[in-house]
């Protein structure tokens, strides 16, 4: 062996190790849009041949391919600030008072959350862990499209879904 040097069974652990903490989980969401209801929703299930929504209409579909990790790190980040804000109204009686319906909209907006790391779990088909780091070091690898006023950060596949419609419509019209 001239000139190569020997492997290091410790540096290849922690190259190993690093790769997985870096390791993206790509995946696909759905929006679907019902052109009669005029309602958005997303799903983690794909449907080949399309799909009717519960009035009988043909929905509109766009497949979105995104890294499920990032989602769900986004996610988690999202359901602390939540619960932080929760745990900051129940300080002080007054507080308490004043915010019994920001409390109501605060766990519905949890339970939408948890709702979302479950389809992002079952879009993984696996547990899927969350990115190493504080949201900050991470902000520039994450698909963050902005942070709204309650501090959460909206992703890139949750920022605006009418919109991909719209540019479809566009696109549809211009033939």
């Amino acid at each position: 062996m001239t000139g190569s040097e020997p492997i290091s069974l410790d540096a290849f652990r922690k190259r190993k190790q690093k790769e997985k903490a870096e390791k993206p989980y790509p995946g696909t969401l759905v929006w679907l849009q019902c052109p009669f209801c005029e309602s958005i929703e997303y799903t983690e299930i794909v449907a080949p041949h399309g799909r009717t929504h519960k009035c009988g209409t043909m929905v509109k579909e766009i497949e979105v391919e995104v890294d499920l990790r990032a989602e769900y790190t986004i996610t988690q980040f999202n359901l602390n600030q939540i619960d932080t804000l929760l745990g900051k109204n129940k300080e002080s009686r007054l507080r308490k008072l004043i915010s019994r319906s920001l409390d109501d909209a605060l766990l519905a907006l949890k339970t939408s959350e948890e709702t979302y790391i479950s389809r992002l779990h079952q879009a993984a088909g696996c547990q899927i862990p969350v990115y190493p780091g504080t949201i900050e070091e991470l902000k520039d690898r994450l698909p963050i499209r902005e942070k709204n006023k309650l501090g959460l950060y909206i992703s890139e596949f949750r920022f605006e879904p009418e919109k991909r419609f719209e540019k479809k419509d566009d696109v549809d019209h211009q033939d």
